[in-house]
């Protein structure tokens, strides 16, 4: 009997420490869920949530014991049966992790991660992270993934992602149009198969510096057809970023323009063949011609056939300047910038003695102040043209009402420039004209003697040599032209 009683007495004790134990290990699960950070909710078999600790409210926008009772159905987006998917997902493993959309309290929708736990009566348990920002994210991602390969399949450029041996990692379908390769004809070969042979060693070059952007202006490709295409190059090595690793390449098609630019070289040789030849022509008459006119002058006393004489020489005089203009112009454009000394007291003296046969030179002061104890670089033929052509035209448009008809040549050269600077008391041009000298042809009136291009002449030489020209008139007193231009002494 005391064994009996001892027994029950024995197992009441365990069923008491063992239901205490249940409750503190109770209290301790439920401190958890609540303190949890993730959102954690229980559903039963009618899918009612009988659970939700204060990070699930946080993260549905509802007040602490709002979700208690509520459908799981109200929480989620697009309609899901979401206990028919998490029974069909889990029931064999009895656990899974799902993506979910969800909808909050004031209707906005919010994409979560769900780690559910389904158990034997139906029920189940759900931590859910957030994890929205990562969708959007990803979402971005693959949107730009998909306009990135929308632009290169539709690019007019050739588009090649080239390993560290320079194999083709990458290429893009304008090889097909360009150089009439299949894309998989050129996937894994090395690029040089259409490189031509000269130009393999530039492409080299690209290998040189991680991130920096290399051009090449003219690279020789080779169509499969074995026809040489120009192309414009433009690569950066990534081979040192993870995502990339590799050279992109960007091969734009010129052979158009090559063509275009060699046709219009040929056809400015030709022009410029047709000018020489012409000036070269035209001036060996005029010459013939003043020396006629030379012995009729001598030959011939009456003062009216003189007249007459006088005035075919001025005429023949400015066919010979307009010549020498059309040739400066010509040479200006074709040739090349020269690089040599300059001493300017001698270039001087040489435009000072032509200015002899300058109608009106002989009543006009000229001054000279040059200022040069520095060695001086630059082209001598563009020089002479520009200050002559100055010179030339303060002479044929200056005002000889005055008393005192001058002008002044400065010329100041230092280590890093010459300028040179060109003033008379003359006729002047007016304000509406001064953006306007320098045109082609140009003419300020009617009574303007000339060909029209000796301004624009000096323009383009001073622009040939990176120079710069400046004026300052007032019109019927005078007018300052001043000339800058740079010092080639220590260029190579």
């Amino acid at each position: 009997m005391i064994g009996k009683i001892g027994r029950l007495i024995h197992s009441a004790v365990l069923n008491a420490l063992s239901s205490n134990a249940f409750r503190i290990e109770r209290s301790k699960y439920e401190m958890l869920l609540n303190e949890a950070s993730d959102a954690i909710y229980l559903v039963n078999l009618k899918g009612e949530i009988t659970f939700a600790n204060p990070s699930a409210h946080i993260l549905f926008g509802y007040q602490d014991g709002e979700l208690l009772g509520k459908s799981i159905d109200q929480l989620i987006a697009n309609n899901t049966d979401v206990l028919s998917t998490f029974s069909t997902n889990i029931i064999e493993e009895k656990g899974a992790v799902v993506q979910q959309e969800f909808i909050k309290k004031d209707k906005s929708t919010f994409f979560g991660e769900l780690s559910v736990r389904l158990f034997d009566d139906g029920s189940h348990q759900a931590i859910i992270r957030d994890i929205t920002k990562g969708i959007i994210e990803q979402r971005l991602l693959l949107e730009r993934e998909r306009k990135f390969k929308i632009l290169v399949e539709n690019a007019f450029d050739i588009i090649i992602v080239l390993s560290a041996d320079f194999k083709i990692k990458f290429v893009s379908p304008a090889i097909k149009k360009i150089l009439g390769y299949e894309m998989e004809e050129v996937l894994g070969a090395n690029s040089n198969t259409f490189i031509e042979f000269r130009d393999r060693v530039a492409i080299k070059n690209l290998l040189k510096n991680h991130g920096i952007t290399y051009a090449i202006n003219d690279l020789k490709l080779i169509h499969k057809n074995g026809q040489i295409i120009h192309s414009e190059v433009n690569a950066v090595n990534f081979i040192n970023e993870p995502l990339i690793n590799g050279i992109i390449v960007n091969c734009h098609d010129i052979s158009e323009r090559i063509k275009t630019e060699q046709q219009l070289i040929n056809t400015n040789y030709e022009l410029d063949s047709f000018v020489y030849k012409v000036s070269h022509d035209l001036k060996a008459p005029l010459r013939s011609m003043l020396g006629l006119i030379n012995l009729s002058q001598k030959e011939n006393a009456d003062d009216t056939v003189k007249l007459y004489l006088d005035m075919m020489v001025r005429s023949i005089h400015n066919m010979d300047v307009f010549i020498k203009d059309l040739t400066h112009f010509s040479r200006n454009s074709r040739m090349e910038v020269v690089r040599e000394s300059i001493n300017f007291h001698e270039l001087v003296a040489k435009i000072d003695n032509s200015l002899k046969f300058e109608e009106n030179a002989r009543i006009i002061k000229i001054d000279y102040h040059i200022n040069q104890n520095q060695l001086f670089y630059s082209d001598p033929s563009r020089i002479e043209t520009i200050v002559s052509n100055l010179l030339s035209n303060a002479c044929k448009y200056h005002r000889f009402d005055s008393n005192n008809p001058y002008i002044n040549i400065k010329i100041d050269v230092s280590v890093i420039k010459v300028i040179i600077e060109i003033s008379d008391n003359g006729s002047g041009i007016a304000d509406e004209y001064h953006n306007k000298i320098f045109q082609m042809f140009f003419r300020a009136s009617e009574k303007s003697q000339g060909s029209g291009l000796g301004l624009y002449i000096v323009k383009s030489a001073i622009d040939k040599l990176e120079g710069s020209i400046t004026l300052h008139s007032i019109h019927g007193k005078e007018s300052t032209f001043t000339v800058e231009v740079p010092n080639l002494l220590t260029r190579q």
